[in-house]
């Protein structure tokens, strides 16, 4: 029965092979739609109605999760530790899950803002290198497309709907909102890789490996870069090189969102006095 959700090999290129190629394109087509019918209904700005979308989001990617979880482990026989819901992709379904519940006030805010850098960060990254998108199984292969273009489109969202990045005051308290959530994300990633890394490796004796934001001391990070820096610089300076780089990441989403906004703000200043 599983096999039934295998890909014939000659279907869809695999990891190591050409990763852009039609069934690429067509999750990138998929996700343009989505924000050409969704970013309109955010520039109208109605809280009710961001939190809606959000929360549907994170529905369906929390469905998604429970699914992939569910399925690796019935396909494996035990729990797939390796692919615990942890990473710096998978953090935005809790996000985009919990915070349209909560009310009005600085910890929604920072959640959001979270949402819409660092996670469109995330998602964009991802997008641009998609090295771990291509599995055996369709229904996995879907939900790896689905999950990245999704957290695109709910920072892209949140990023209009908040009218955030619209002056440079506002840079330092939207990203360092942002950053504090980050913290937090990567502060339990490193309690679960260290506490739980170490009694998967000791008490429960299993060969998956435990590697959740890819910070573990104990295993060496697959992520482009990272990978390739960590097995020569100490542990703490790896560590701050990897914040560093995603917080920097963010900033410079935020700026590329203000720049935007300025464009478009030019633009239709000249429309204005055209006509």
């Amino acid at each position: 029965m599983i096999t039934a959700w295998k890909w014939d090999p000659s279907f869809l290129p695999k990891n190591g092979g050409q990763m852009y190629g039609w069934f690429f394109f067509m999750w990138i087509g998929i996700m343009v739609i989505e924000g050409v019918l969704l970013l309109p209904v955010a520039a109208k700005r109605n809280r009710k109605t961001t939190d809606r979308v959000v929360l549907i989001y994170g529905l369906i990617m929390l469905a998604a999760e429970i699914y992939k979880q569910i399925f690796f482990t019935i396909e494996k026989g035990e729990y797939p530790w390796n692919l615990f819901p942890w990473q710096f992709c998978s953090v935005p379904m809790f996000a985009a899950v919990i915070a349209p519940l909560l009310k009005n006030g600085r910890v929604k805010d920072a959640i959001y803002r979270f949402l819409s850098f660092f996670g469109l960060i995330a998602g964009i990254m991802t997008l641009i290198i998609p090295e771990g998108f291509y599995w055996d199984y369709v229904t996995i292969t879907c939900h790896s497309f689905f999950w990245h273009t999704s957290i695109v489109i709910i920072g892209l969202y949140l990023i209009i709907a908040n009218g955030y990045a619209k002056s440079i005051k506002s840079f330092l308290p939207e990203w360092l909102g942002s950053a504090v959530v980050y913290a937090v994300t990567v502060g339990v990633a490193l309690i679960l890789d260290t506490v739980w890394g170490l009694a998967l490796r000791n008490v429960i004796k299993t060969e998956l490996t435990f590697n959740m934001f890819y910070i573990s001391p104990f295993y060496n990070s697959t992520l482009p870069v990272f990978r390739d820096v960590q097995p020569y610089i100490p542990y703490p300076v790896f560590l701050l090189f990897y914040v560093t780089a995603f917080c920097a990441g963010a900033a410079a989403v935020w700026f590329c969102a203000f720049g935007i906004r300025k464009i478009f703000g030019k633009l239709k200043r000249k429309k204005r006095a055209a006509g």
